[in-house]
Parts: C-alpha cells; sequence; structure tokens
C-alpha cells in the first residue's frame, strides 16, 4: 500500500505557480515529476521546528532583511498578453535590457482574464479577486510598491510583491498613523508571477525580472512573434523523435537523487524526502540543460510541437557550445 500511495502522490501533483514552459499535467514522466511532488510530502519536521518552517513559508517577511538591489534587476513591463489554444495563456514581459528581450510567463486562465480586463479598463457587475484585494489593501492603508520575479526552481517561476504604506492615508490598522502597530515601513510577500503581475498593474507598480532569470529564460522578441500564415515547419514524429534522441543521450544529474526521493516517500522518510527534493531543485535551478531537457519533455507530453523543437535546438545549441569549452580547456 505504501508503494501505491508513493506512486500515486507523484503521478498526480499540485500546484499552479507561473510557469516557464506552461504545463498542465494529468501524467508526468520522472524528469519534472520529482520536483513537483513536494505537494505529496505532509509536514515532517520535528515539533520544536515545526514553527520555524511554518513561518518560513507563510509569514510577511520584512524586506530590510533581504533589501532590493536594483543592480541585480531588470524592469519589465507588460508587452502582449496571448491566449492560444496551443500554447494557453501568456503573458510576456519586456525586459529593458537595451535589446528588449521577452520573458513568457505562462498563466491560468482566470489569471489572463483578469489581467486584460484591467489592461483593457474594462469595468465588472462585481469585483473579482484581484480587485478585491486592490480595495482591502487600499481600505486598510497600504499599496503595491514594486513586484519581483525572484527565482526559476525547476519550471515554475517564483516571486515576491512588495506592500508599503499609501502615501495618502496612515494606515487604518492604528489609530496614531503607524502601520500596523510597528510594522516596517515596507514587507513582500511570496506570490506567483500571475498575481504579481496582476497586482502591478492595478497599482501602476514597477515590475523587476532577477537578472539570473532574465539571462537562462528571456527570449529575443523575434523569436516569439507570431508565425507567420502558412509557414512550413516540421513533422510532428519528426520532432518527436529528435527530441526523444536528444532526452535519452542526456545523463540526467538528478537521476540517483529521484530514486532516492522515491523511496524516501515510499518508506514514509519525509524529512529525507524534503531534503531530497530541495538538493534537486537546487540542481534544477542551476543547470540550464537540465531544465531544457525537462521544459523540451513537457513541451512534447502537451503536444506543442513547435516550441519542443526550439527547446530541442536550443539545448544542442547549448550541448555543442559546452563541449566546444570542454575540449579548448583541455588543450
Amino acid at each position: 500500500m505504501r508503494k501505491s500511495w508513493a506512486e500515486g502522490a507523484i503521478k498526480n501533483p499540485s500546484g499552479r505557480g507561473g510557469r516557464a514552459n506552461g504545463s498542465h499535467h494529468t501524467t508526468m514522466t520522472l524528469a519534472y515529476a520529482l520536483p513537483a511532488a513536494r505537494s505529496a510530502l505532509p509536514p515532517c519536521r520535528s515539533a520544536s521546528r515545526a514553527p520555524h518552517l511554518r513561518s518560513r513559508r507563510v509569514a510577511v517577511r520584512a524586506a530590510s532583511d533581504q533589501p532590493f538591489d536594483l543592480q541585480q534587476h531588470l524592469e519589465a513591463t507588460v508587452a502582449e498578453v496571448r491566449a492560444t489554444e496551443k500554447y494557453g495563456h501568456i503573458v510576456l514581459l519586456r525586459l529593458k535590457d537595451g535589446a528588449g528581450s521577452l520573458l513568457p510567463v505562462y498563466i491560468g486562465e482566470f489569471e489572463c482574464g483578469a489581467l486584460v480586463k484591467e489592461i483593457n479598463r474594462k469595468p465588472t457587475l462585481r469585483p473579482l479577486t484581484h480587485d478585491l484585494m486592490k480595495s482591502t489593501l487600499e481600505a486598510l492603508g497600504f499599496r503595491v510598491t514594486k513586484v519581483r520575479i525572484t527565482a526559476l526552481v525547476g519550471n515554475t517561476y517564483h516571486a515576491r510583491v512588495h506592500y508599503g504604506r499609501a502615501r495618502s492615508a496612515p494606515s487604518a490598522l492604528s489609530g496614531d498613523g503607524a502601520a500596523g502597530g510597528g510594522l516596517p515601513a515596507e514587507i513582500d510577500v511570496d506570490a506567483r508571477p500571475s498575481d504579481a503581475v496582476n497586482l502591478a498593474v492595478r497599482f501602476g507598480a514597477p515590475i523587476y525580472v532577477n537578472k539570473e532569470v532574465a539571462a537562462r529564460m528571456a527570449q529575443p522578441s523575434h523569436a516569439l512573434e507570431s508565425p507567420s500564415p502558412g509557414a512550413s515547419s516540421e513533422h510532428h514524429a519528426d520532432v518527436v523523435r529528435s527530441c526523444r534522441e536528444e532526452i535519452a543521450a542526456f545523463n540526467d544529474p538528478t537521476i540517483m537523487h529521484k530514486l532516492q526521493m522515491q523511496l524516501a516517500i515510499a518508506e514514509e522518510r519525509f524529512e529525507d524526502a524534503t531534503t531530497l527534493r530541495d538538493t534537486i531543485d537546487r540542481i534544477l535551478a542551476s543547470d540550464r540543460a537540465l531544465s531544457l531537457v525537462v521544459a523540451m519533455e513537457t513541451a512534447l507530453e502537451d503536444g506543442r510541437y513547435d516550441e519542443a523543437a526550439r527547446l530541442r535546438d536550443e539545448f544542442k545549441a547549448l550541448r555543442k557550445a559546452q563541449q566546444l569549452s570542454s575540449e579548448i580547456s583541455e588543450i
């Protein structure tokens, strides 16, 4: 019974973060399953450490604890919002990097609709979720000062929303004008990029992208232009075959960690499984080739063959560059 439960946990993940490749899974391959298996892990820390773990995950963190460093970020604007049958819903963020690069962020249908509604200034009979949040923050005397896309873990973007006291009025949380009875001047919280961008648009707040994330995931603007009608492309079968060949030849550096994590979940050693999951996430965040393999596999599963072909070509170019660098270093 324990084994079947663990397999079920791996194959049926939950989570709705902003995605780098726009995928929702019903069946998952080993390459992508295990980072998402975090949802299968119940609380596993000892009682003495549990409060620390909960506060780390959900507590509001003062911005002064980890100051915002503009030098580590690029400002971005919403360039376009696309709703496509083939690729799902996409927000294209144009980076102010001098080249006009675009960062694609795949979001859910509801978040896409809410964003398009706000950009087009279309009124609704009743407030949507992000409208309600804006009204609530303003009633409490707060505003969104900026939002940041901070990291890419696996294929999921992480973001943070920064809140500050509104300039026009003292906080309603205290009678003496001190926000929240002594809260710092600015606080920031964890968020999905889709929610962060929705709030930024509503408050007119700037959007920032971590430079490391931009360097890994941003694309030239022409690479994300819609193909012209009648444009030729590879046959789907050829794309699948060539992608499978590249994936099969790739030496996954996380394979042993994934197998050990599956075993730990099956044996209900959840603390060990959590440690292994974090190790896998760190490798995914630092290994561009592995991220491309994961994205390629996901695109194939979703039937997004043009994207899979693009990822395959980028992967091949990266591997060729790595091989050339290795040969030069050996000379």
